[in-house]
């Protein structure tokens, strides 16, 4: 995976890897939620809460 500097140059942005739609996160596990604000948190979406607009999936460990 790559990765941009913003403009802000305050973040690094991973080329090729969007959040995805809230109606296909999965419930009751963890994930990467995007509040109404527009911050990332780790959590669990339990299928409601419409405050979520956005879900990514955790990376994994890279095993050498």
């Amino acid at each position: 995976m790559t990765h941009t500097i913003n403009t802000t140059e305050a973040t690094a942005v991973a080329e090729g890897y969007y959040l995805q739609p809230m109606d296909t996160c999965p419930v009751n596990v963890k994930v990467q939620l995007q509040g109404a604000g527009g911050v990332l948190v780790y959590g669990q979406y339990d299928g409601r809460n419409k405050f979520w607009k956005a879900w990514a999936p955790l990376p994994r460990e890279r095993k050498e």
